[in-house]
């Protein structure tokens, strides 16, 4: 009996590991011409009942924040936004929480959006969403999955603008969206490669020791 009861444990505790890997917060990856701006949504992914959002966001270099906004469906559930820019930390700070006692619902569902504005000069670059939190029905702590979106330029806006003639060294960042010197002082980080024509390569570097 002892033994059934520990494997129905461990089979819960299991199931609910996999449902807090589950939840995420995130941005899809999008392309963005200089002195250009676009607007994208801010991704929700939740498995369980949710008492408000709070997140960081780290923009590339170039990228400036324009505007942000809840979406209709986060105005349904009586939601309230704040975006305070952080200078120690050098990001914004995004909160969004009920001004009621209402929650949303376990979905996947666009909660908010952000309005970019790229300078004449961007590159593109990686924007990490970090810091992720949530807070349940009972006012326990989620812990959503952090994640990193990748800012490219079109290859067809690069034309024009002066290239070296020999590749750039490659740059590195972790998944903070703050360079380092090489993946080993991270066991994962982003590689970012720019070829004398201006396209860039971008891949994630796993490091194994």
């Amino acid at each position: 009996m002892k033994h059934f009861l520990m494997t129905i444990l461990l089979a819960l505790l299991a199931v609910s590991a996999v449902a807090q890997s589950q939840s995420r917060v995130f941005i899809e990856d999008f392309e963005l011409s200089p002195d250009s701006s676009i607007v994208v949504p801010v991704i929700l992914a939740n498995v369980e009942r949710t008492r408000g959002v709070q997140f960081y966001i780290t923009l590339p270099e170039g990228l400036m924040m324009e505007d942000f906004q809840l979406t209709k469906y986060s105005l349904d559930y009586r939601m309230t936004l704040s975006c305070p820019y952080s200078q120690k930390n050098g990001c914004y700070m995004v909160f969004i929480y009920p001004s009621t006692g209402s929650m949303f619902p376990p979905d996947t569902v666009a909660v908010m959006t952000f309005e970019f504005k790229a300078s004449p000069t961007f590159e593109g670059g990686i924007m990490p969403i970090w810091k992720c939190r949530g807070s349940t029905v009972n006012n326990s702590t989620i812990i959503y999955q952090n994640d990193t979106t990748l800012v490219t330029v079109p290859t067809s806006s690069l034309i024009g603008i002066p290239m070296d003639n020999q590749p750039r060294k490659d740059q590195f960042f972790n998944l903070m969206g703050q360079p380092i010197d090489s993946p080993v002082s991270a066991p994962v980080a982003i590689q970012v490669t720019t070829l004398p024509n201006g396209e860039r390569s971008t891949r994630k570097v796993a490091i194994s020791y």
